[in-house]
């Protein structure tokens, strides 16, 4: 009887143990899986006062309110592996030894479930069959960034725009009423309605570089907002609907010879507790749209 008693407690807390694993959250896939973005598209919208472009060259005829990449066949599909960045110059990817185990960083180090801890990606290169060149008016430069080993899969998927004034130079400020600032007014994504309720679409990001300032939003609500970079750098991801002025400090003027260039990248954030093995089961993420909108706005009291 008293081996029966002392049963219970472990019983008990076999069982606390059973229900905590049923509860937690399991970030980056297993090894080797990827998530084809077919059909993706993203747009940047430049409001009243701003002229965008898909080429910096000042003289084109193509500034508007409005620059574009888009994938137009299966064929330039961007194969990503789930990768991590809070700067978008360093960037790390990682496998979990077995499908769902926690492979999420702490403050205080690399988790203990990955198969080799972080790995650094350096040595990344455009992929030629997913990247596609710049045409004014009509695309924008794409880049699917990957190492030669893994390909046709990448990291990461890059695109540049350029901005400028719709009138004479602006010198950029933020600091006293009055001053102009180019803000990131929203980011949004647009998903057909068989995915909108997908969980790995939460893990999506996208990195914004203006001037050397990089800006992280996570467009699709549910996502995980803080989590740790290579196991050390804590990282917050910005809800899309939340506007954001921008260090930029000057806004070439209409007439002159090369705009303000704006770096993109769209990539599956792998310590986003929504990016499972299980959640890539459906491996094709089809027709997503994000939209980028940029505002030139003043400083009031």
């Amino acid at each position: 009887m008293k081996k029966f008693k002392k049963l219970i407690p472990a019983v008990c807390m076999l069982l606390l143990a059973t229900m905590l694993m049923g509860t937690t959250t399991y970030a980056w896939f297993s090894m080797n899986t990827q998530v084809t973005a077919t059909n993706m598209q993203v747009r940047a919208v430049a409001e009243q006062g701003l002229l965008i472009n898909e080429v910096g060259t000042g003289s084109d005829t193509n500034w508007d309110n409005e620059a574009t990449a888009k994938q137009t066949a299966s064929t330039d599909a961007s194969k990503l592996y789930p990768a991590s960045t809070n700067n978008g110059t360093t960037w790390y990817h990682a496998a979990s030894k077995s499908a769902n185990d926690s492979a999420s960083a702490t403050s205080s180090g690399n988790s203990n479930n990955l198969v080799a801890g972080y790995e650094t990606l350096s040595g990344l290169t455009a992929i030629t069959s997913m990247s596609k060149s710049a045409s004014a008016g009509a695309e924008a430069k794409r880049e699917t960034m990957g190492k030669a080993a893994d390909a046709p899969a990448g990291y990461y998927v890059h695109y540049e725009y350029y901005l400028k004034s719709s009138g004479t130079e602006i010198t950029l400020k933020n600091e006293a009423v009055g001053d102009q600032y180019v803000s990131i007014k929203s980011v949004s994504a647009k998903l057909p309605e068989t995915q909108a309720s997908e969980e790995l679409n939460k893990a999506v990001r996208v990195g914004i570089r203006l001037n050397s300032a990089f800006y992280i939003y996570a467009p699709v609500s549910g996502f995980t907002a803080t989590y740790f970079v290579g196991g050390t750098s804590s990282t917050t991801a910005t809800a899309g609907t939340t506007a954001t002025p921008t260090d930029l400090a000057k806004l070439p003027a209409s007439n002159a010879t090369n705009g303000a260039k704006v770096d993109v990248y769209i990539w599956f954030e792998g310590e986003d507790a929504n990016c499972m093995t299980d959640n890539a089961t459906a491996t094709t993420l089809d027709d997503i749209k994000i939209d980028i909108v940029f505002s030139l706005d003043t400083k009031t009291a």
